[in-house]
């Protein structure tokens, strides 16, 4: 089946996990009637039972500690390592929420975190949008020992950050909370924000362009990731729309990350 995502190939090996045995005909005529919708060949399927294991724990077993910029990122198995490194250490467990800097969005946010850093930013307010396990939060608040806010639409996600902000020492510097975006009690509280990072997708960025300028302070910076390249353009011009600058973009592979600054004064 063709892939519409990164990486893109002609060809793709797909696989799916159920917690129980799938009903194969129904799985078979979804899959055909999805491929029908877009022009493709129905796939191959291929149904087989697999040995019972403790999925997370091996998925951070397969994972050694990831050095990051100034960061080293680690699963609880890896601390001993990870606290021998001389960089400044995550603990991100394997969970069901995005974020363990894994994936490119996510460690070019902490590279352009890390690069404002060095150049001499200093913000002492920070809004992670979408924040997941909250692993730019804790990055941030490990760093600056100032004050974090995360928020996102998975409940979930918003437990694995609180505990996570726990388990790294920085509960006293970072808060989570479940909500839509900057209409969210906790986000406008705590407005407006030295920076602000979002790892999200385009669309939603571009949508929420005038919000971001809204709760962001005058000289405060914007960290945009979870953008392909080639929308990368339209993120720019939404924001510039705004009055927001560009001052600095990273390319990894297909995806681009974005930095603007917020002008004391309209340019």
């Amino acid at each position: 089946m063709t892939v519409a995502a990164p990486p893109r190939m002609a060809l793709a090996h797909v696989e799916a996990i159920f917690g129980a045995p799938p009903d194969e005909v129904a799985l078979q005529t979804r899959l055909a009637i999805l491929a029908a919708s877009h022009g493709l060949q129905a796939p191959k399927l291929v149904i087989k039972e697999l040995p019972k294991l403790d999925w997370l724990k091996k998925v951070a077993e397969d994972f050694p500690p990831l050095p990051i910029a100034r960061w080293i990122v680690y699963g609880a198995q890896h601390r001993l390592a990870g606290e021998a490194d001389h960089r400044i250490g995550l603990q991100i467990d394997a969970t069901s929420a995005f974020g363990t800097g894994e994936h490119p969005t996510t460690r070019g946010c902490l590279v352009m975190l890390d690069w404002l850093l060095k150049h001499g930013f200093h913000p002492r307010t920070m809004l992670d949008m979408g924040c997941g396990s909250g692993i730019l939060a804790l990055a941030y608040a490990k760093t600056c020992r100032a004050q974090a806010v995360g928020v996102d639409l998975d409940v979930g996600s918003v437990a694995i950050a609180k505990r996570n902000s726990r388990v790294n020492g920085v509960a006293a510097f970072m808060r989570a909370a479940h909500g839509n975006g900057y209409h969210a009690p906790l986000v406008r509280q705590a407005a407006p924000y030295d920076l602000i990072m979002a790892n999200i997708f385009a669309g939603p960025l571009c949508r929420m362009a005038h919000q971001l300028k809204n709760h962001l302070r005058p000289d405060g910076v914007a960290i945009l990731s979870g953008i392909l390249t080639h929308q990368a353009n339209r993120v720019m011009a939404a924001h510039r729309m705004q009055g927001l600058r560009l001052i600095r973009r990273l390319t990894l592979g297909e995806w681009s990350v974005l930095a603007f600054v917020r002008p004391a004064k309209a340019e």
